[in-house]
């Protein structure tokens, strides 16, 4: 380890660094408190001692300038004075001195004092390198926590929530899967498939993220992605609109090997909805109500490569979107109902 030595003394500072090279100790020298502090900030150095009396730099400020700079490790000052009474000494704690000694130097106490700081920063780099992996180990812990919950609930969850159900009356609902994915995945080993799966359902969590929305869940082939489900947002329909027209140009750019691009069923609705944490060994986050059932079905009874939406949503969309009516439709619980088809933005915009 490399001892920075500051002493405008010569003697004094040859006989310091005698006694640590001796030792074996890699010793730097430095005449005054300038040349000091200019050798530490260009060099690496773990434990410093320095004079208290210098010129253009005192040993004072040579603490505390240390100690303002943030090093890779820490940093020991021994400080080297002839002053003994306690508010002197109490002055070089306070400047950010770790230890002391007065002159003329005792050998033995000196190198004492030295072995003292190595056992202090050898004790200070295990900590830090436990905090690093304790570090670490909890930035694993918040992305698999935010890999399973919306970043809402999660953060809920981090602060000791235990039992998590909210009411929003307004949000929106989208469910997509991918047309004939049966046919598709009998023509493809189980690897191809996770690996086909893996490809859309990343693209999807990444403009998730993009547009705002909360990813719910994936069952299957079918995604589910939500706005306003987990914190209000007054553009919910919009986030969800913007996101349904970017899945369907994501699946224009994946290579399938079946000689055309997949094709999405999309559906959305708009409304209240319930969410929830459930279950004990397997938590998982969740929304209920009519709003979920609709546009699960929008999905369901959709076109291939369309977007079909509920009355609700086109309300909501009808000024910044182009919609067209596709005509009555039956949903379960709720009877007929005229259904519209997304098409794309007014301003012509992707």
């Amino acid at each position: 380890m490399r001892i920075l030595i500051a002493e405008d003394d010569q003697d004094s500072r040859v006989l310091l660094q005698r006694i640590l090279e001796k030792e074996g100790y890699q010793v730097v020298t430095a005449a005054n408190g300038r040349l000091a502090w200019d050798l530490f900030e260009r060099e690496e150095f773990r434990l410093v001692i320095t004079d208290w009396m210098m010129p253009e730099i005192g040993g004072l400020e040579l603490c505390k300038k240390i100690r303002t700079r943030k090093s890779p490790g820490y940093i020991y000052i021994i400080l080297v004075t002839a002053k003994e009474a306690t508010e002197d000494l109490v002055q070089a704690f306070d400047a950010g001195a770790n230890d002391y000694v007065t002159k003329p130097y005792d050998k033995g106490e000196l190198l004492a004092r030295v072995r003292s700081g190595m056992r202090i920063i050898d004790l200070e780099q295990k900590l830090s390198e436990k905090n690093q992996e304790l570090s670490d180990e909890q930035e694993k812990s918040e992305r698999l926590l935010l890999s399973i919950f919306p970043r809402a609930i999660a953060e809920r969850l981090k602060q000791g929530a235990e039992v998590i159900a909210e009411h929003f009356s307004e949000a929106s609902v989208l469910f997509a899967d991918i047309y004939n994915f049966a046919g598709l995945a009998s023509r493809k080993t189980p690897i191809e498939v996770v690996e086909l799966l893996n490809q859309v359902f990343s693209r999807f969590d990444q403009l998730a993220d993009q547009f705002g929305l909360a990813k719910i869940k994936t069952i299957g082939d079918a995604y589910m992605v939500a706005g306003g489900g987990t914190t209000p947002d007054p553009d919910h329909a919009t986030a969800v609109a913007g996101m349904a027209l970017a899945m369907q140009q994501e699946m224009m750019q994946i290579e399938t090997g079946a000689g055309a691009p997949l094709q999405l069923r999309i559906g959305i609705d708009s409304g209240p909805v319930v969410g929830g944490v459930i279950g004990t060994a397997r938590l998982a986050y969740d929304l209920w109500g009519k709003t979920v059932t609709n546009a699960e079905q929008m999905k369901t009874y959709g076109l291939p490569g369309a977007i079909q939406v509920t009355s609700a949503t086109r309300e909501l969309l009808k000024n910044a979107f182009m919609l067209e009516e596709r005509g009555e439709f039956y949903v379960q619980g709720e009877g007929a109902v005229i259904t519209y088809l997304l098409t794309g933005r007014r301003d012509g915009s992707p």
